[in-house]
Formats: structure tokens, C-alpha cells, sequence
């Protein structure tokens, strides 16, 4: 999985930032080309599997958490 071996090579909060938005972009079109009339819907559920395992690699490699990386972003 693309988005796994993204978040392993991060070296930096920014890394897994940018992973995590390109794998939440990728899976809306693949949604919204599966399911054009609910794709928001269940674009939730995907979302917070993506934001878990960012949230994951973000504490176990810079022992942050609490969506500290997201926050550094803003």
C-alpha cells in the first residue's frame, strides 16, 4: 500500500501531512467514481482510518499526538 510506505519513509510531521492529504484526496475520487450520489458520506469512514494511521506514525516516530501535526500545519 502506497500510503503505508509513505508514512514509513516520513522524516518530518510535514511528510506525514502531505501523505495523509494525498491518500484523503485519492480515496474521495475513487469514492466519488464508485459512488457519485453518497461519496461524502462514506468518505467519513475512510477518513478516519487514513487519520489513524497518520495519528499513528506521527507518535510512534516524533512522539507526538493529540493531531499535534495537524496543527503545526496551520
Amino acid at each position: 500500500m502506497i500510503y503505508k510506505e509513505d508514512l514509513e519513509r516520513s522524516s518530518s510531521l510535514l511528510d506525514i501531512q502531505q501523505a495523509y492529504e494525498r491518500e484523503c484526496h485519492r480515496r474521495f475520487l475513487v469514492l466519488q467514481e464508485m459512488f457519485p450520489d453518497d461519496c461524502t458520506r462514506m468518505m467519513l469512514s475512510e477518513h478516519l482510518s487514513i487519520w489513524l494511521a497518520a495519528e499513528k506514525q506521527a507518535v510512534s516516530r516524533f512522539g507526538v499526538s493529540e493531531r499535534h501535526w495537524v496543527r503545526e500545519k496551520i
